[in-house]
């Protein structure tokens, strides 16, 4: 079984209800609301088209096929989810054949990072009894960084190139599915950092992450921030199927904590990390100002090419964030009620 279906049944007996008509309504998965269609709508092969000059093998693309030949973005009209429906799912060989073809290697070639601001935001949020796991830990980056500062570690991860990476570290990694059947009640705190946004069934994966901690523990989650600047871009590969199902902000976390019985205690936003400054110095600018014209083409192009020679400045002054302005992620640290 893979990794993203875990969670739960299949997406019609979850999100579509019958309304009073008879006929199929969807419903948010997160807080039962009204999800109404955008006009966005994708074939899987205009998806895999958008990753171009990145060319996947044809046995790839039709993996994602049979899970569904098209799929149309939906926002819930209460708490903001944005999913992607039909659902579909990158499947491991698409993340091995996008991060190979660009040219990654050893454990980037999967995508994991060797550091994140995640990560420095999660170690604010442990003391050195205590007992840690990340689901979807990868080759256990994170894991290795938080072992001084706690009492014991472990991990879940689907892949299994990166549990047998994690373990040679001499980390406790075992595949999701274990995890979820054997370690009950054990950890003061169950983090999971961008993993949310790519599965199926993402308010009951929440509420399994639940049960792996003990009455006190808490839960630390963090996604892309959709009131980001993320959502400058247009259409953002990064940010819609097969990569990501869901698309989160903070209004859509504090749904699905109210859902599970949970609050939201601690939110901190990323600063943009100035190597990503084209969010701002191109993506942004067109967003806001762009339109047919001559004299909108040349202040957008003047405009962009200024901010970029200031963050460029930035950069080369030995700075990594420009805190002032928001970056990719949101962390959020759920306890109980």
């Amino acid at each position: 079984m893979e990794w993203h279906r875990l969670y739960g049944s299949e997406v019609k007996g979850t999100v579509f209800q019958q309304n009073e008509q008879g006929t199929q309504s969807p419903k948010c998965p997160v807080c039962s609301g009204q999800l109404v269609q955008s006009d966005a709508v994708y074939s899987v092969d205009e998806l895999f088209t958008l990753w171009s000059p990145i060319r996947f093998s044809p046995q790839t693309i039709e993996e994602h096929r049979r899970q569904s030949p098209s799929t149309a973005l939906y926002a819930c009209d209460n708490c903001r989810l944005e999913i992607f429906l039909p659902p579909i799912i990158g499947t491991p060989q698409f993340y091995v054949e996008s991060y190979n073809l660009f040219g990654a290697q050893g454990e980037s070639a999967f995508g994991y990072s060797a550091d994140k601001w995640d990560f420095d935001e999660a170690i604010k949020d442990v003391e050195i009894d205590h007992a840690v796991i990340e689901m979807g830990c990868g080759p256990g980056n994170f894991l290795a960084k938080v072992r001084p500062h706690v009492s014991r570690v472990a991990g879940a991860e689907y892949n299994t190139a990166a549990i047998d990476q994690a373990r040679a570290k001499g980390l406790s990694v075992v595949p999701f599915d274990e995890a979820f059947l054997t370690c009950k009640a054990e950890f003061d705190r169950v983090f999971a950092f961008h993993v949310l946004e790519h599965v199926e069934v993402p308010l009951e994966f929440l509420a399994r992450l639940r049960t792996l901690l003990k009455p006190r523990g808490k839960i630390g989650i963090s996604v892309p921030n959709q009131d980001g600047p993320i959502a400058f871009i247009h259409p953002c590969i990064h940010n819609m199927p097969p990569h990501h199902a869901t698309r989160w902000r903070l209004r859509t976390l504090e749904a699905a904590a109210q859902r599970l019985g949970m609050k939201i205690e601690r939110v901190s936003y990323e600063p943009l990390l100035l190597e990503n400054h084209s969010y701002y110095s191109w993506h942004w600018v067109h967003d806001r100002f762009g339109g047919p014209g001559l004299w909108r083409k040349w202040f957008c192009w003047t405009l962009s090419r200024g901010l970029q020679v200031c963050f460029m400045i930035l950069l080369g002054c030995g700075l990594t964030y420009f805190r002032p302005l928001r970056g990719q992620s949101i962390y959020v640290l759920l306890a109980m009620l």
